[in-house]
């Protein structure tokens, strides 16, 4: 079991002073307060009086904003973060926006009117947004955590998801596997997580010194039903020279696949197919899908993680507003690329 003397040893003071830095007494300089804030979240430390209070006061809801959950990818994520949730006796009340602004500020003054403990915001889907909503959400010092990217204007912790990285990845094996003309198809550019896959693509596209057109990155609804779609258009009229395809993510993937299969064109034979995310049916699709791994599970337990420090040290509303975790990403290869 962790104690004060563990979270005093680690931020390099002492015991005393860890514990006058968390219960937020004045004698305590702001830099020796953050160090010891890190190191009880690091440790995973609650002190006995902040868990009194912290009991006392609490209604035991968690709001979760989310775009959708149709994709499995959503759904996953929804369901380890209510896993999570249920071992820190939480609640959770799930708001989907459906990438609407007025739906989402409805779901934020809900969780407001409710006073819920916090709230977590699956921030990449999000392509507009009302920066007033937010600071509301400061304004009343409700805990609230940011989830696979930051909002720029929006001072938050923050569980960041290196999708630049991943995407740069897939892109540069791809290109030393004898990959030269790629089709991108993506979601809503100005959405974070597909700006910021997008954005990864690019880089090592040009690194490798391979011009990349604007035709070559096509916008369409980030589901089946868009990959399927945007793939049967663009290879049943026309021959592109192509020899592989990059979707922004695997459900997308799923419907391209679907495309390519009615038009005899063959993965990866003809041509290559990679996703994004890999979701659960990506190994066991009808060729198996070469994609970049998002720790899914990892993601949801450092976002509760998080708000729950978060919850706790609320009142170092200064320190905390510098939190930050990152989840890495890793290229898996499957059947679907040569």
């Amino acid at each position: 079991m962790t104690t004060i003397r563990d979270v005093a040893r680690l931020a390099g003071v002492a015991p005393s002073t860890a514990s006058l830095a968390l219960n937020s007494r004045k004698r305590v300089s702001s830099d020796t307060r953050q160090k010891v804030l890190q190191a009880a979240q690091a440790l995973g430390y609650i002190p006995n009086s902040l868990a009194k209070n912290l009991t006392a006061q609490s209604t035991g809801i968690i709001g979760i904003l989310m775009a959708e959950i149709i994709n499995p990818y959503h759904s996953s994520l929804t369901h380890f973060i209510k896993k999570e949730l249920r071992k820190k006796s939480y609640r959770m009340n799930l708001g989907i926006t459906e990438g609407e602004v007025p739906i989402e500020e409805e779901v934020l003054r809900d969780f407001i009117s409710q006073k819920v403990d916090g709230v977590l915001i699956h921030t990449a889907d999000i392509i507009n947004f009302n920066l007033s909503t937010f600071y509301e959400l400061i304004k009343r010092k409700i805990p609230t955590v940011l989830i696979g990217g930051g909002i720029e204007g929006v001072n938050l912790p923050i569980v960041d998801v290196e999708l630049e990285k991943g995407s740069y990845k897939l892109t540069r094996y791809l290109i030393q596997r004898g990959y030269k003309r790629f089709l991108f198809l993506s979601g809503m550019k100005a959405a974070i997580t597909f700006k910021r896959r997008i954005d990864g693509f690019q880089k090592a596209m040009l690194e490798n010194g391979y011009p990349v057109w604007e035709t070559d990155i096509v916008e369409t609804h980030p589901d089946i039903e868009g990959g399927y779609s945007s793939a049967f258009e663009i290879f049943n009229k026309n021959h592109p020279d192509y020899d592989v395809i990059l979707c922004v993510n695997d459900y997308m993937a799923f419907g391209v696949l679907k495309a390519l299969r009615e038009l005899k064109i063959k993965v990866p034979e003809n041509i290559g197919l990679a996703g994004f995310d890999d979701i659960s049916f990506a190994s066991v699709a009808g060729v198996p899908l070469t994609t970049v791994r998002i720790p899914i599970e990892e993601l949801a337990i450092k976002s509760v993680d998080l708000l729950y420090q978060s919850i706790l040290f609320k009142e170092n509303s200064k320190e905390k507003s510098i939190w930050k975790k990152t989840v890495d990403t890793e290229v898996v290869v499957r059947q679907s690329t040569l």
